[in-house]
């Protein structure tokens, strides 16, 4: 076999490898971040928040806003714990006696 061809197999397996373990690692981030929304589904916006938001870009130089809405997030709004998230994801059926 030629070992330009054998070079180029090597380096496409090992590409390849590499687009793989990228995928796996970003799946364990979108699920973190799935959790941290979803414990918060149920936050009313308030001014306070767009304020803080507001703040926290202006010091960021208008960079950041994700994070700030983020930390905003964490700060006004309580945790739902996953029993009460799934209470009022489920819609509550009363029993007719």
């Amino acid at each position: 076999m030629n070992q330009n061809l054998k070079r180029f197999l090597v380096a496409l397996v090992g590409a390849a490898t590499l687009g793989c373990a990228g995928a796996v690692f970003a799946d364990g981030a979108t699920n973190a971040r799935e959790r941290f929304f979803l414990k918060r589904q149920n936050c009313k916006w308030t001014d306070e928040m767009g304020k803080y938001i507001y703040e926290c870009v202006k010091a960021n130089n208008g960079f950041n806003a994700h994070w700030c809405h983020n930390e905003a997030l964490d700060a006004f709004c309580p945790k739902e714990d996953e029993a009460q998230a799934e209470k009022t994801a489920e819609p509550e059926t009363a029993s007719r006696q």
